[in-house]
């Protein structure tokens, strides 16, 4: 056992192992890889069998979050996977697992010392956005003011009038990865997660420049529509996806070779399975 402060009840309790991106997005990746193994895209030479985990949260509060996750995992992330054309309706679980992946991802990068270079002004928004989700996840705010919860979905890319990276269709589908990002005057932490990305408005001088992807607390719809977003961020998923290449081409000859063999043994299950489709994508 292992007794600490919890990090969003504030009390000194047995804490538990908590995943900062959700355990049923990486079990989905491991399941619809074609051959059940997941590789890290920071020490490509070592299969993983799970996420990011931080002892962060007591035993009731990680059960606090167990409902939205479920509620999402079944109503939206699987349904989506499947078929991302269809109309998913959600409900107030929608916001509250929203606010707990952004607020997971804050507290993480901010407690462990990744934003130790930061000035003052932005550790303070950072502090101020921490507060407001804090307030969501204890049940006594509905939703955070201007620290909104933005939820994009993606798929495969069809078409494209310029160049693109040579995997951002692996990158669309499949990645996890995650980030406190700040230019432009804004900052916000990121959620790339399976066919969807999220982002937490820790501080946006322009929220309107963000269509289309804005989660309200009432409930609403995941369908196909028109999204607009800010320039700077297509491309800076761009270099998301170019910088995962980059690591990934690090990866050993003898690892390639276990990569390749793994593929053999289970070729009918690749061939049928999601990182097929994700690669196919990008070869068209």
């Amino acid at each position: 056992m292992e007794y600490g402060i919890c990090a969003l009840c504030k009390e000194e309790r047995e804490l538990m192992k908590s995943h900062i991106i959700p355990a049923f997005v990486y079990r989905w990746l491991k399941k619809s890889s074609g051959n059940g193994h997941i590789r890290s895209t920071k020490n490509p030479n070592k299969r993983v069998q799970d996420g990011v985990k931080e002892r962060l949260l007591c035993n009731e509060c990680e059960s606090r979050f167990s409902i939205a996750e479920t509620e999402f995992a079944n109503r939206i992330f699987h349904p989506y996977s499947t078929e991302s054309g269809g109309r998913l309706r959600y409900f107030e679980w929608m916001m509250y697992f929203c606010t707990s992946v952004s607020w997971r991802i804050l507290t993480f990068y901010r407690d462990n010392g990744h934003l130790s270079d930061w000035d003052s002004d932005s550790i303070e928004k950072l502090n101020d956005a921490e507060a407001a989700w804090r307030s969501v996840l204890l049940s006594k705010v509905r939703h955070a003011g201007r620290h909104e919860q933005h939820l994009l979905p993606v798929d495969r890319i069809e078409s494209a009038t310029g160049p693109l990276p040579t995997n951002i269709n692996r990158y669309l589908m499949r990645a996890i990865d995650m980030d406190i990002c700040t230019g432009n005057g804004a900052i916000f932490t990121f959620c790339k997660f399976g066919r969807f990305i999220l982002i937490g408005m820790v501080h946006e001088p322009s929220l309107k420049s963000w269509v289309g992807t804005k989660i309200n607390a009432n409930g609403g719809v995941i369908e196909p529509r028109e999204y607009i977003l800010p320039t700077p961020f297509g491309e800076y998923i761009f270099e998301k996806a170019n910088g995962m290449k980059d690591v990934l081409d690090t990866m050993s000859h003898a690892q390639s070779k276990k990569v390749e063999q793994a593929f053999k043994e289970n070729v009918d299950a690749y061939i049928s399975s999601d990182a097929f489709d994700a690669m196919e994508a990008d070869v068209d």
